[in-house]
């Protein structure tokens, strides 16, 4: 087992509302790959810029299967290295990780099932496979004794219909995310875990979805809710808020980034209280922060509005989304350095003193 796997961490206490968020970025291999880069160089220039207390890692199905028989972790446990291999010199902030267990995972096409998959219409009867089964098995137990753990994330939006090229159903019903959770705490009941979705434009159309007049107002001819907040609040100990203000479905003539990113203000109060009355928590799992794909209309002034408005709404944990094309632009790394420390900023508008993380000893001082 690769070095990075070494004795469990324990579970980290349930933080309060209050306070400074972690903060940090999600990191797809693939993505990097597809930009012309290297994985481990990428996220090894990316951990020594923006200095992340958390980066969130996918573990692919079809990266780590090459065959219904045999497993391959090498690439995962490739970034871990760069990971344990960055905290050394990272002094009082080191990074912990959080890992994506899934079909349904980080980046388009959003379903990442092995070319040797049987063919199946429907994502919820592959799930319940038994090499899909054995996947999570191998995955859960192979990283659940990992120091570097945080967190873990079961499958990516997986209430939710997106845009994908696979042919078939692809939302995953909530009765087998709770199996797969089960399946999860039955090997590792020490480390949180997460479900993530998004939210509706605005908080109204939250609030409605969850109102006894919800199904008749679903019927008229007026703006739907979209998203699953409330149920996976209700499955997992964390929701996982994916926030996005310009995308190939938003139409700024309808209303602008600035006036979009305000709703999304209000929304994480509410689903931050909403959180703490449940004991649970919120975290802000994919914040844009690069434009989307073909979709003009995020900047990097609206990256800086972004965290201001979201810091101070109850989030304990902010995940950055689009890092790995920062790399490629010396303005949107300028951004998101700003837009970290802003995140991490107390009521005066300093960056704090970074602080330990549980289960991570700093080896050196800057």
């Amino acid at each position: 087992m690769a070095g990075v796997l070494l004795a469990a961490s324990p579970r980290p206490p349930s933080p309060m509302v209050s306070g400074t968020p972690l903060v940090g970025f999600s990191f797809s291999p693939k993505t990097a790959g597809d930009l012309g880069l290297k994985p481990v160089s990428a996220l090894n220039s990316l951990l020594h810029r923006l200095r992340p207390d958390l980066v969130r890692l996918p573990v692919y199905w079809d990266a780590v299967a090459p065959d219904p028989q045999s497993f391959d972790f090498s690439s995962v446990d490739a970034l871990l290295g760069t990971v344990a291999a960055y905290n050394k010199s990272a002094g009082r902030r080191p990074a912990k990780v959080m890992l994506v267990a899934g079909a349904r995972n980080l980046r388009f096409p959003e379903v990442h099932i092995p070319a040797w998959a049987p063919e199946i219409s429907d994502l919820s009867r592959l799930s319940g496979s038994a090499t899909y089964q054995r996947y999570l098995e191998e995955t859960f137990e192979r990283y659940a004794v990992s120091p570097l753990l945080y967190a873990w994330q079961i499958e990516n939006e997986p209430l939710d219909r997106v845009r994908t090229d696979w042919d078939g159903q692809v939302t995953i019903p909530s009765s087998v995310i709770a199996s797969e959770l089960e399946l999860l705490r039955a090997i590792d009941a020490g480390h949180r875990v997460v479900v993530t979705t998004f939210n509706s434009s605005t908080l109204d159309l939250d609030q409605r979805r969850e109102s006894p007049l919800g199904q008749l107002l679903n019927r008229l001819p007026v703006p739907q809710p979209t998203g699953h907040p409330s149920e996976a609040l209700e499955l997992a100990d964390a929701l996982g808020l994916d926030l996005y203000v310009v995308t190939a479905s938003t139409s700024l003539a309808d209303a602008s980034a600035a006036t979009r990113i305000g709703w999304k203000q209000q929304a994480l109060g509410y689903w931050a209280a909403r959180a703490v009355e449940a004991g649970k928590e919120l975290w802000i799992t994919e914040m844009q922060g690069e434009p989307w794909p073909d979709q003009d209309g995020f900047t990097t002034d609206d990256l800086q509005a972004s965290a201001v408005a979201y810091k101070g709404q109850g989030a304990r944990v902010v995940l950055l989304w689009g890092v790995e094309s920062w790399l490629l632009s010396a303005e949107w790394m300028a951004a998101g350095m700003k837009a970290v420390g802003t995140l991490r900023s107390g009521p005066g508008g300093f960056e704090p003193t970074p602080r330990h993380l549980p289960g991570v000893k700093s080896v050196s001082l800057r």
